[in-house]
Order: structure tokens, then C-alpha cells, then sequence
């Protein structure tokens, strides 16, 4: 089943915004924006440009937006821009980014981005459990900490539905899920991504209200 061209007003705002209300975080936290998993962590970003421009991937888009570059959000090996040095992040240090975009079929994607962390997941954890929004839902999932949303083409009503159970739900083959996703790296254990994942059938303006610093560029175009 395709998505029409047609999107309505509701279907718009119901991937902008926020499943429910969730536990109020620190006021313009980036980690806080980040969980959120939503375009108000690249606004972030660029409400704190003043501390981060030194970093030389750290890019502005316009007034409203900014993001960090890596070498190639197609291509794994280089979807993770390693800092030289670290950025100091609500009281952690953040070592670098990630941004990967993958097609897993003709109509399905796999996109991902956040931090990478010098802290193991524990201590993370710990350290962002009052900055993370909706904190209440984030489920141990193994050895990794998510908090799952689902958008059903469906039931575009609904908006994005809660998930209440560690590792996402069945879903119907249009749907998108939306994870907020802290995992140790998998190439070193003390290091934490702490970041989001959308896959699924993603629409361009799904990915454009997402995802505000590449538009509606298809998923898995650098």
C-alpha cells in the first residue's frame, strides 16, 4: 500500500509534535531536544551555536536550524563524525555524531542520529533520566534503553502512538516507528549512543518535519 500525495493538516501536525504529554525536562537542554526525537533538536542546536561553532562539523542552516556533517550518512563507516575534541553537553562530553541513512527496501529506510558519549550507559543513564522527555516510557531492552513511538498511515488520527513494549510492536506495512535509542557502541562499550531511529515507510514531509536539516531529501541521499 502506498501513501498518497495528499497529506492532510492533521497528518502533519501529528509528526511534528508529540505523542502525549510528557514529564517536563530542563528547560532547553540539548539532550532534553534531542530525546524528543523531533525537529526542536536541531533548533536547539542552533540556539546554542555560540558554544558549539568552534567545532568545525558544526554547520548552520538558515536562522532556525543547525546540525553537525559527516562524511557520509549512506555509507556506515562513515556515518560517525569523531570530535577532536570533546564538546561538553549537559555535563558530559559528547566525542562525536552520528547520522546514517539506509534503504532496507524499495520503500522502507532505516535513518539514525545523535551523540556519542564518553560515559557507559549506566552512568548516562543516570545522568539524563530527568532531561529525557517522556521518561516514564523508556523500557531496558537487553543491554540498550529505548522508548518507542508508531505512526500508522492507518490511523493517522492516533498521531504517534505510545509503545509500552522493549524492542517496538508489530506494525502494519506503512508504519514508521520512532525510538529514542541509548545503546553502548558497538565498537567500544564504554562509550553510549544516545540517540533516534525512524524506520519504516517514511514520507518526505514525515522526514522534513523529523528531520528539518535535510528536507525532503529521499532517506538513504547524502
Amino acid at each position: 500500500m502506498k501513501l498518497t500525495k495528499s497529506v492532510s493538516i492533521l497528518s502533519m501536525v501529528a509528526w511534528a509534535t508529540a505523542a502525549c504529554a510528557g514529564s517536563a525536562p530542563a528547560p532547553d537542554s540539548i539532550l532534553a531536544e534531542l530525546s524528543r526525537c523531533d525537529g526542536r533538536f536541531f533548533a536547539s542546536l542552533q540556539r546554542h551555536a555560540g558554544e558549539l561553532s568552534a567545532n568545525p562539523h558544526f554547520t548552520i542552516k538558515g536562522a532556525e536550524l543547525a546540525y553537525f556533517k559527516v562524511a557520509d550518512r549512506t555509507a556506515p563507516e562513515h556515518s560517525v563524525r569523531r570530535f577532536s575534541a570533546p564538546l561538553p553537553i549537559d555535563q558530559l562530553d559528547v566525542l562525536g555524531y552520528f547520522d546514517a541513512h539506509m534503504r532496507l527496501s524499495a520503500d522502507d529506510s532505516f535513518i539514525a542520529w545523535g551523540f556519542l558519549l564518553r560515559a557507559d550507559t549506566q552512568t548516562v543513564i543516570k545522568a539524563t533520566q530527568h532531561l529525557i522527555w517522556d521518561k516514564e516510557r523508556l523500557l531496558q531492552d537487553g543491554q540498550a534503553y529505548t522508548r518507542t513511538e508508531l505512526w500508522d498511515p492507518a490511523q493517522v488520527a492516533n498521531g504517534w502512538q505510545k509503545v509500552m513494549t522493549p524492542g517496538g510492536a508489530e506494525s502494519s506495512p506503512d508504519a514508521v516507528e520512532r525510538i529514542l535509542r541509548i545503546e553502548a557502541d558497538d565498537k567500544d562499550p564504554s562509550l553510549t549512543r544516545f540517540g533516534c531511529v525512524l524506520q519504516g515507510t517514511v514520507p518526505a514531509d514525515m522526514l522534513k518535519a523529523l528531520r528539518p536539516d535535510i528536507g525532503t531529501k529521499s532517506p538513504g541521499a547524502k
